[in-house]
């Protein structure tokens, strides 16, 4: 835990405090105060992707409409980030239809609560097949990452409350695993070169490289979204998902803003039932 903590507080301590960003606005979330921005690259910050992004409490939501044009800064704190200081810069002339959460051509279909997961395989960290079944556990803690992604309130958080958990857990018949979706990126050697030092029995870095079928079911199954991989232009969405040794769905954590601590308890009331 520490040690995943004093990286955060390096890099943060090591970024300067304020990015120009400029952007497509792609979607608008006025009860969560944020959009999702379809931006360009951030010049020693971040390759281009599809993100969301905080509103300051200064910038009125009510202001944007999709397909706008904008710039504005992303201001990083140690735990988070916030969006300032907008321009619209007119309406862009690319129109796109694209819903990233639901594909016609898709094969599969997001799963409700109390329905199966189907068995997925990936590369653990030593480059070795890892079918989801044959954890046996009786809970399995699924959540989805890539390890380029520089957002402190997005995937290195995932991975620090799944380490939270996962510590809290550890004499528990519990496996919590950070699989990324980074399929062509984030081969076993990289997940091992950045995680391997955090990688223990029951907090498993998995690698999606080769098995592209797998993340894509997984994750629409999940009701998780990751798009722009080949593009490199990556943008995702936020779940974590709780599923039993049947592979049933019984627990989803969304978006960015679940404490670890209220995770930790209801785990515990759904591990009764397996005691």
């Amino acid at each position: 835990m520490k040690k995943i903590l004093l990286a955060l507080l390096l890099f943060s301590c090591n970024t300067p405090e304020k990015y120009k960003v400029t952007g497509i606005i792609k979607e608008i979330k006025i009860d969560q105060n944020k959009l999702l921005i379809d931006h360009d690259e951030i010049p020693g910050f971040m390759v281009k992707m599809v993100m969301y992004f905080n509103l300051d409490e200064s910038v009125d939501i009510n202001q944007f409409s999709i397909n706008d044009s904008v710039s504005f800064d992303l201001v990083l704190t140690k735990n988070n980030s916030y969006t300032i200081n907008y321009q619209n810069l007119g309406q862009s002339k690319l129109i796109s239809e694209d819903n990233f959460w639901d594909s016609e051509d898709s094969q599969y279909e997001m799963k409700s609560i109390g329905e199966k997961i189907n068995d997925a395989t990936f590369l653990t960290i030593e480059n070795k097949e890892l079918k989801l079944s044959e954890l046996k556990s009786d809970l399995i803690v699924i959540s989805y990452i890539f390890s380029r992604c520089p957002m402190p309130n997005m995937c290195p958080a995932s991975i620090i409350k799944n380490q939270y958990l996962s510590n809290h857990f550890k004499n528990d018949n519990i496996k919590f695993l950070l699989i990324s979706f980074d399929y062509l990126y984030d081969t076993p050697v990289v997940l091992n070169n950045i995680y391997g030092s955090l990688n223990k029995d029951n907090l498993l870095f998995l690698s999606s490289y080769n098995h592209l079928n797998d993340i894509i079911m997984l994750t629409q199954q999940s009701g998780a979204g990751f798009w722009g991989v080949e593009e490199n232009n990556i943008g995702h969405s936020m779940r974590t998902i709780v599923v039993d040794r049947n592979m049933k769905l019984i627990k989803t954590f969304d978006g960015t803003d679940w404490k670890p601590g209220e995770a930790k308890k209801d785990i515990e009331n759904i591990l009764k039932f397996y005691k």
